[in-house]
Parts: structure tokens; C-alpha cells; sequence
């Protein structure tokens, strides 16, 4: 294959056409007039040399670009050079070394044979004409470059120049052995071979010796700076042993030995050091003792040695664990459920049995904010004797804040857990990682992973900093983690985890913690007694339900600390001893109301129940509405809805009519009416199965017209086969209910289980329905009696009649309750 020139040669002056041998060259290129030596191994070049050899014949020799040997014949350029063998010796591994001299350009026309060797039709360029006057100018340039470039550059000959000048008088010459004596790049050179034009030629030889001249100044310039510098250090060094011994022979004492024998004290007093740390300090105070302090790697030196010194290696504080004080510490520090006191004292039984290590799962503390994961692992701390440390890892995008910057880097520091057990000053604290959901927010495992090395009890038995550059034992550290939510854990952690889920609080609670530990530290907090600020309960409640809605303790605290604070300025401001907050002026301290609780219905409706949900914010009464109006059939949702939750609305239609004959519906009013269902408070999403059982109860009441009572609150999954399933926050769900004055709740008969979890006063007050088909709702929620005969236009229209009858005018305002009662008199 022939490649051809970037030049135009349709144009050249050329001789007959001659078919020669072809050798092509991949190391190098020849120039007319120049001699080159060239190493052979193919075995069709080595028959080719073996024959030139003999006949003495003339061959054309060219560049070929590619570097990988191919059975092929090779890509050659369509310039090259006349050429003679002048020498041929015999190299390693069977090749040949051949000399050969490079007499006139040659243009190849065509591949002619490419066995046993290549030959080609080839044609001999005639030496161009060119203007004498222009060129001499363009030869004094290219001279003048050469003296330049080896005058500084000593890889060339410095006699170069006075050779050249010897060939001013064949410009073409002069050229093409300028091209050959220097260090250009093989494209460049042929790229300077196939300029046929002697001008052309040398506005290319010019560009390509100022490129080179570039190259040698700077490389030139920067071992001028390097030598410099070399005898700047060597000059330094011998000024400072000098020093040295001067200082030596007046007994003055020196800076960098004085903190060398201090880090060499600490090496010594310290007997919990392991040999590797040791062994790295011994190292690290023999250099520390050569370097100048005025040297920036001096300070870098000391400040790792007092890191790496000042760590807790194998430091303890704890004594043997006794499990009654333990159990004694976290029931009158932490108010909860019995069940997370009981497997969080399991875990501390297997620690004490295997001596102060635990290879099980790291603890995830889950709950919403403000339901107690920071003050549990507080009681833990203090149940243990363990140092209590906090570490929010929120926002932290990099493995460098977890595991360090190795020393190498400008600013180096160790890793946040580093500066931590340091900080603490044991090497087994219990370390609280909070905030685990705002942690990575890119989700790069290799960050997520860093944090994993840490808190993962199989591998942080040689945790390495980066910094540091030693192991360190983590494996007696007690990690704790916390999280608002279980789907907001990353995945790569949730093998290594054991969940335990704080769940909400219900009113009840609330109170009894307030008055246990919120009022006694807002009270020290602010500088009042016990004697000057009284609460009832029900002020209490109020402030739990009109001003805050959350299934922690966050926004009450903030309640009650706003309070304190008009407390504390009206007793800084006045003589006044005592305060009570009571429901009517607690206003005046917390401003309006900011929610309206949840109540029940006043009386039994068509198409309207109420359900239970279960959200960030603890338990809420949901009112599911459904009207039937003229249509196709159709099912029609809305409140922001999610797609779990539209199909449970789907599977209660096709029960309810499955269910026609035994609800006295007629089967054609499925096609005839369309259904509305409506989740009030549309911009709150929603989702989840849990209101399948009050969506069927709606549909069954707005398709049979019979009212649903609304004494009851109902919960739980239906399939499509009418079975009901257990669902998850009846503790919150029921204390929803009673908070609203509902004394009736209907749960799956699964979630009995449940009940043990409430308070004695709920469940004494509450009546529990559990069911397991969704049958069992209709007979007790669907009432018997027909719109008819219960609505309020009938009655204000008897009561209307009575009036006239009576002559009195009835009041517009009357409830409905006023006006039942009244027709039942009136009967």
C-alpha cells in the first residue's frame, strides 16, 4: 500500500520509469546524499539485501510508518530516496546490519510484486530550480539556528555548523543533511523528504530546527535551575554542620535534638504503645532529630509524631459490666419500650461474655427525630462507663474526612474518627454516628465503604487511617448508628446492621417524659424552681396537640423552653414568686394554636369513615370520603395519592362487587355509576395498604346506601379476597383514636399482639373489634336504616311544621343533635 505525499506531484519533473527493489525502512530516514545503518530481520527485506548485496544494483528506500510487524507488505510513503548498499554485517537473532547511502528522490508510481520481495515502477524527481537570492537568506537562517542549537545543547557536535557551511554551495545538499543530523521526529522528516520545492523545503527545515531549539533551551534552563538548586542544599548542609559543631564545642544545647529526646521520653513512658507504632516513632525521632526547625518538613515531622504519640493505643477506662446496674441505669434514663430495653440488654450480655468485643451486627437506632436515639445511647454510655461521644457524618462526600490524607499531601489531617478517640482519650468510647441519611447524598460506595471499615466489627480490628499509617484497634470502640427511616439507610449497609426502631410517642407518654426530664432541665436550663412554674396535664396536652404534631419530643421541648423564657423575663422584671400555665392563658405565652386536632363526625353519614394512618408525625384520624354519581363504571381518586394505595382503592371496588347480593346492591349500578373516592388534605402524599379496609367499607356504603358509623376507627390491609392483613403503628393509630374520642377500633386479628404496647388507660377505656375478613365490617359498621329516614332536610322540615303549628319561629342555628332530640320529644 502506498501512501501518498501531502504534496502535489502530478507536477514534478521526473525520469523514465524504471522497476526497482523496494526496502522499506522503519527506524529511520534517508536523505539523498547521507548515509544510514539499519537493522533488517523481515525475510523478505533479508533475500532482498542478500540479492543487493551480490549484484550491487541500485534499490529505492523509503519511510514506513506503522511499528507492527505484519505477514503483509507494509504501508510505504510514495517519496524515497535512490540508494545503495555500502556495508552489510551480520546482527543478533539472524538479522543483518545494513549501511546504505541515499543518492536522489524517487517517486513511486505503483506496487509492482510484493513477492519475493517488493519492487515498484518508480520514476527519478529531477532537482527543482529555485531563485539563488531568496534561498542564501533562508541557509544563513538555518545556519545561524544550528550554531545556536549545539552550542547549548551537547548531544550535537559543535563542528556541526562548519560542516554545514561547507555545502552553501548546493542548497538542496545542505538541506537534506541538516534534516538528517538532527534529532526530528521520522514524520517530521519525511514531511521535510517529500518537500520536492528547495523553498518549501526550507521554510519546513526552519520550522522543525526552532522547535528543537525550544526544546534544548528549556530543557537547558530547568537542569540550570536543578544544578542551582543542588548547590543551594549542598551549601545549606555544610553552613548547618557547621553550625552543628560549633554549637557542639560551646555546650549549647539544639531545638530539633531537645524534641527528639521529648518524643523519645514519651516512647518510653508509654507501655500500651504496640511495636509497630514503636517502631514508626523510632524512625520518625531519629529524622526529626537531622532536620533544621527552620525547614518546613520539620514541622510536618513533629506534628505526625505528637498525632501518633498522643493516640489512645490500647487505653481502657472500663470495669466489669454489671447487668442489674446496666438495667437499673437505662429504665430511669431512657423512657420506652420494654422490648428495645430488653434486646439492647441482650447485646450487653454477649459483650460482658466475651470480654468487651462483639463481632454481631452493628446497632441502627431508627426513628423519627426527637423519639430518643441520642438519649438511649446516652444511658448505654453511662450504664457501661464508657465516654459518650457524638459524631453527625452528615454532609461528608470524601473517603479523606473518614480515613485522612496520607502525609504526601500539602495540609495533611487525620480522618474524623482519628480526632475523635484521640479527643476522648480511650480507645473504647461508645461513638453515637448520627445523621447516616444525610451522609454521601452522591452514593459513592467507595466513600460509603470508608464509613463501613469503621463501624463493621469483622474488619475495624485493624482500622489505617491514612495519615497515621499504622493500624489502630476499633474493635473495642461500641458503635451506634441512628436514622430517621430504614429506606433511608444506603444499601451497602444494611447487612452489617441491627435495627432497632424507636417508635413514636403518644400523648400519655409525652406527658410523663415532660414532666420526668423535659421540665426539670428546661427549668436548671433557664434558672427557675420547681416551686415557681406549675403545669397540669391537660395544659400539657393542649400544648401537645394545638401547637405541635410530630411523633417526637423536638417541638414540645421547644414549646415548653418558650415558656421558661417569658418565665424567666417576667421573674427578672417583677417580684413575682410563681407561675401557673393553665389552659386559658396559655395563649398569652404560645400565641394562637398552630393545628386543629382531628375530630370525630357527629353522626353516622353515607360514604365517609374514618381510618387511621401512621405518619413522621405519630398517628392521625383520615377521613375517607366516596360519593356515586352517573357514569360508565369508572373510579375516580384523588388527595395525592400513590400507586400502592390506588390499588388497594381498585382491589376494595372488585370485593365490594363481588359482594353485590349480600349487600343488596344492584349489579347493573357498578356500569351505571361511576365512584369518587377522596383522600382529604391533598398536598400531603400518600401511599401504603393500610386504609384497605376503610376504603372497602366506603365503597360498600355509597354503592348500598347505608351510613357507616362514626364511633369507630378502622385499620388494616384487605386483598382481594376480602382477607385482612396485620399492618405496622397500631400504638400510634390507636392513640390517635382515643385522642379524638373514639372508644371503638377495628385492627386485624394479627395485630392483637399490639395491644400490650399502650397504656393501661387507653386500652381500659378502648373497645378493640378484630377481624379477619372484611365481612365482619358490613354487619357492624354499615347501619340498617335509608338515607330517607336520616336526613337533616326531613328533620328541619318536621321541625319547621311543629313550629308553624306552635307559631314559633325555630332557630337556623340548632344542631342536628338539638333537632333529633326535639323530634323525639315531639313523639
Amino acid at each position: 500500500m502506498l501512501i501518498p505525499s501531502h504534496n502535489r506531484t502530478s507536477g514534478l519533473k521526473t525520469g523514465p520509469e524504471t522497476t526497482c527493489p523496494v526496502l522499506p525502512l522503519m527506524t529511520g530516514v534517508l536523505f539523498p546524499g547521507t548515509v544510514l545503518t539499519v537493522q533488517v530481520g523481515r525475510s523478505d527485506n533479508l533475500s532482498l539485501i542478500e540479492e543487493l548485496s551480490k549484484s550491487g544494483r541500485e534499490f529505492v528506500a523509503t519511510y514506513s510508518r506503522t511499528e507492527v510487524q505484519t505477514p503483509t507488505s507494509l504501508p510505504i510513503h510514495e517519496i524515497g530516496v535512490f540508494a545503495v548498499i555500502r556495508d552489510c554485517t551480520d546482527g543478533p537473532a539472524g538479522s543483518k546490519m545494513v549501511t546504505v547511502e541515499g543518492r536522489g528522490r524517487a517517486f513511486l508510481k505503483e506496487i509492482a510484486h510484493t513477492t519475493p520481495y517488493v519492487t515498484a515502477v518508480v520514476r527519478q524527481i529531477e532537482p527543482p530550480a529555485y531563485i539563488e537570492k531568496d534561498i542564501r537568506k533562508k541557509m544563513e537562517e538555518v545556519i545561524a539556528v544550528v550554531s545556536k542549537i549545539t552550542h547549548l545543547d551537547p548531544t550535537y557536535s559543535p563542528e556541526l555548523s562548519n560542516v554545514f557551511r561547507l555545502n552553501v554551495e548546493n542548497p538542496a545538499m545542505l538541506a537534506d543533511r541538516v534534516a538528517s543530523a538532527f534529532h526530528f521526529s521520522l514524520a517530521s522528516k519525511q514531511e521535510i523528504l517529500e518537500a520536492i520545492a528547495i523553498d518549501l523545503r526550507y521554510e519546513r527545515l526552519l520550522y522543525h530546527l526552532n522547535i528543537e531549539l525550544n526544546r534544548v533551551t528549556t530543557l537547558l534552563n530547568i537542569n540550570e535551575n536543578v544544578k542551582q538548586r543542588i548547590q543551594e542544599e549542598q551549601q545549606r548542609y555544610f553552613l548547618r554542620q557547621q553550625l552543628h559543631e560549633i554549637k557542639r564545642q560551646l555546650g549549647e544545647d539544639f531545638a530539633e535534638e531537645r524534641e527528639a529526646a521529648h518524643f523519645r521520653d514519651v516512647v518510653k513512658d508509654s507501655p500500651n504503645l504496640p511495636p509497630e507504632v514503636v517502631s514508626r516513632a523510632t524512625i520518625e525521632i531519629d529524622r526529626l532529630g537531622q532536620l533544621s526547625p527552620a525547614s518546613a518538613e520539620y514541622g510536618v515531622t513533629r506534628n505526625y509524631l505528637d498525632w501518633l504519640l498522643n493516640l489512645p493505643w490500647n487505653i481502657t477506662r472500663q470495669s466489669s459490666i454489671d447487668m442489674n446496674e446496666v438495667e437499673r441505669i437505662l429504665s430511669s434514663d431512657y423512657y420506652g419500650p420494654v422490648t428495645l430495653k430488653e434486646q439492647i440488654m441482650q447485646r450487653l450480655s454477649v459483650r460482658k461474655l466475651l470480654g468487651g468485643n462483639d463481632e454481631g451486627p452493628t446497632l441502627c437506632l431508627v426513628g423519627a427525630p426527637g423519639t430518643g436515639k441520642a438519649s438511649l445511647a446516652k444511658a448505654i454510655a453511662k450504664a457501661l462507663g464508657k465516654e459518650f461521644i457524638r459524631i453527625s457524618v452528615g454532609g461528608i462526600a470524601n473517603v479523606e474526612e473518614i480515613k485522612g490524607t496520607p502525609r504526601t499531601f500539602l495540609g495533611a489531617y487525620p480522618g474524623r474518627i482519628v480526632r475523635t478517640l484521640r479527643e476522648a482519650g480511650t480507645c473504647e468510647p461508645l461513638v453515637l454516628i448520627e445523621d447516616i441519611d444525610y451522609f454521601n447524598l452522591e452514593n459513592d460506595a467507595t466513600v460509603n465503604m470508608s464509613l463501613l471499615d469503621v463501624i463493621d466489627s469483622r474488619r475495624n480490628a485493624r482500622f489505617l487511617d491514612q495519615y497515621i499509617g499504622v493500624p489502630f484497634d476499633l474493635s473495642r470502640v461500641l458503635f451506634i448508628c441512628s436514622v430517621r427511616s430504614y429506606e433511608e439507610i444506603p444499601e451497602q449497609f444494611v447487612p452489617r446492621l441491627e435495627i432497632l426502631e424507636l417508635p413514636g410517642y403518644i400523648e400519655r407518654e409525652k406527658i410523663v417524659i415532660a414532666k420526668r426530664y423535659i421540665m426539670p432541665k428546661m427549668l436548671k436550663r433557664h434558672g427557675l424552681l420547681k416551686s415557681e412554674l406549675k403545669m397540669a396535664d391537660k395544659t400539657l396536652s393542649r400544648v401537645i396537640n394545638a401547637y405541635t404534631q410530630e411523633a417526637g419530643l423536638l417541638g414540645f421541648s421547644q414549646q415548653i423552653e418558650k415558656i421558661c423564657r417569658k418565665v424567666a423575663l417576667e421573674k427578672a422584671d417583677t417580684k413575682k414568686q410563681s407561675w401557673t400555665i393553665s389552659e386559658k392563658n396559655l395563649e398569652s405565652y404560645l400565641g394562637t394554636p398552630q393545628f386543629i386536632p382531628e375530630k370525630a363526625e357527629n353522626m353516622p353519614e353515607i360514604g365517609i369513615a374514618t381510618g387511621l394512618a401512621w405518619t413522621g408525625a405519630g398517628g392521625e384520624l383520615m377521613f375517607i370520603e366516596a360519593l356515586k354519581m352517573k357514569g360508565e363504571g369508572q373510579i375516580i381518586t384523588t388527595g395525592s395519592l400513590g400507586e400502592v394505595m390506588r390499588e388497594s382503592i381498585h382491589a376494595a371496588h372488585s370485593y365490594v362487587r363481588s359482594k353485590a347480593d349480600m349487600l343488596g346492591i344492584d349489579f347493573s349500578d357498578f356500569n351505571e355509576f361511576d365512584i369518587h373516592v377522596h383522600f382529604p388534605s391533598g398536598a400531603i402524599p400518600k401511599d401504603g395498604p393500610s386504609a384497605g379496609v376503610t376504603v372497602t367499607l366506603v365503597i360498600a356504603s355509597v354503592m348500598s346506601e347505608r351510613p357507616i358509623r362514626n364511633d369507630i376507627a378502622l385499620t388494616g390491609e384487605v386483598t382481594l379476597r376480602g382477607k385482612v392483613l396485620p399492618v405496622g403503628g397500631i400504638k400510634e393509630k390507636v392513640s390517635a383514636a382515643y385522642r379524638a374520642g373514639i372508644y371503638h377500633v377495628a385492627l386485624p386479628k394479627e395485630n392483637a399482639k399490639d395491644i400490650k404496647d399502650l397504656p393501661r388507660e387507653i386500652v381500659r377505656k378502648t373497645k378493640f373489634h378484630y377481624i379477619e375478613r372484611v365481612d365482619d365490617l358490613f354487619e357492624m359498621c354499615l347501619l340498617d336504616f335509608t338515607p330517607s329516614s336520616f336526613t337533616l332536610e326531613k328533620i328541619f322540615a318536621e321541625e319547621i311544621a311543629r313550629a308553624k303549628k306552635k307559631k314559633k319561629k325555630p332557630s337556623p342555628r340548632r344542631s342536628p343533635a338539638a333537632a333529633a332530640r326535639s323530634k323525639r320529644r315531639s313523639k
